[in-house]
């Protein structure tokens, strides 16, 4: 029996053909949220990223039911606006995938509130909090909103991206502080929206929840993150990773052509926060609507996007399928 040996090339675009086949890369849609715009831009139209927030009750329990209940209310009313998907889990269920909810089992106790949050670019999903039986009234205000939070969404929409600081508190020698503000001076000059600082401080209860979600522990050092769009957050720099080529590496790519390679969604993920539409009409885009880099727009501009992803789709199979053909014969003959 002959073992049909398929080279790299043909591997590679097997493999981009079934993504583009299966959605795992942008199709129509979100590349039309990136046509004419900037990736910072971009990201004022993609959807955010949502979170799981997951009621751990079995379905016979009564007490899981009015914790679900609750927050179902809760979430259609004040919490509205928030990028989260209410679930009700069963801690007995053989399907349960655990991971989804960060958490590695079932809880031991039951009901219990679970916080989970969404992982970017195929990282798992990671455990922000939880609340046994449930989050209490003051645990729904700092789960709806916190002074940072508020800050962010005043900033983010006419500005670059906001640099959110937490000061180190480990003792360790951390000249952050500086390299901050001269990075801020530096797009100053560069870019007329600049960017912003907005800093955290750890011991500071109201951003309990962005704290975790963020990865900042009540000790450590220096910590700097980007957060740019509706709320999203780019990986983070910690302690000596701060440094202006590092910080000004991040802002970079938010200045260039949004693309199904560089698009907002494959820098990061979107903070737990209040959004709406009042704040997208406050958007001051770094790209004036009127400048259409290809010259073609709206429904003609889905129409091209739509005839690319196919074109690109057709292109590939048809190199996979020759490349296949070829080391076909090769070995056959």
């Amino acid at each position: 029996m002959i073992r049909l040996k398929v080279s790299s090339w043909a591997r590679l675009a097997l493999t981009a053909a079934l993504l583009f086949a299966t959605g795992s890369l942008p199709g129509p849609q979100q590349a039309q949220a990136c046509y004419d715009l900037t990736v910072r831009d971009a990201a004022f139209e993609y959807p955010r990223s949502v979170h799981l927030l997951a009621v751990m009750a079995r379905a016979d329990d009564p007490a899981g039911k009015d914790v679900y209940s609750a927050l179902e209310q809760w979430l259609s009313g004040p919490g509205k606006g928030l990028n989260l998907e209410l679930r009700r889990v069963d801690p007995g269920s053989p399907d349960v995938i655990w991971t989804d909810y960060g958490i590695p089992s079932a809880p031991p106790l039951s009901p219990v509130v679970v916080l989970a949050g969404s992982g970017s670019l195929g990282q798992p999903n990671f455990l922000v909090d939880h609340w046994e039986p449930g989050p209490g009234a003051g645990d729904l205000e700092i789960l709806k909103s916190s002074p940072v939070r508020e800050e962010i969404k005043r900033e983010v929409t006419h500005r670059l991206a906001v640099l959110i600081h937490v000061p180190g508190n480990d003792n360790s020698e951390s000249d952050a502080g500086e390299v901050i503000e001269s990075v801020v001076r530096t797009w100053a000059k560069r870019e007329p929206l600049g960017v912003a600082v907005v800093r955290v401080d750890r011991s500071d209860e109201r951003e309990r929840l962005l704290l975790a979600f963020m990865g900042a522990k009540r000790t450590g050092p220096d910590w700097v993150g980007v957060v740019f769009g509706r709320g999203k957050l780019m990986p983070p720099l910690r302690g000596e990773e701060i440094t202006e080529e590092r910080l000004n590496g991040l802002l970079e790519p938010l200045l260039g052509d949004c693309s199904c390679l560089q698009s907002p969604a494959a820098l990061g993920v979107d903070l737990p926060m209040e959004w709406d539409e009042t704040l997208d009409s406050a958007l001051v885009k770094l790209r004036s609507n009127d400048i259409q880099v290809s010259g073609v727009s709206g429904t003609w501009g889905i129409l091209a996007t739509t005839a690319w992803t196919l074109g690109g789709l057709v292109f590939l199979v048809g190199i996979a399928t020759a490349l296949i053909m070829r080391s076909r014969k090769r070995f056959s003959a």
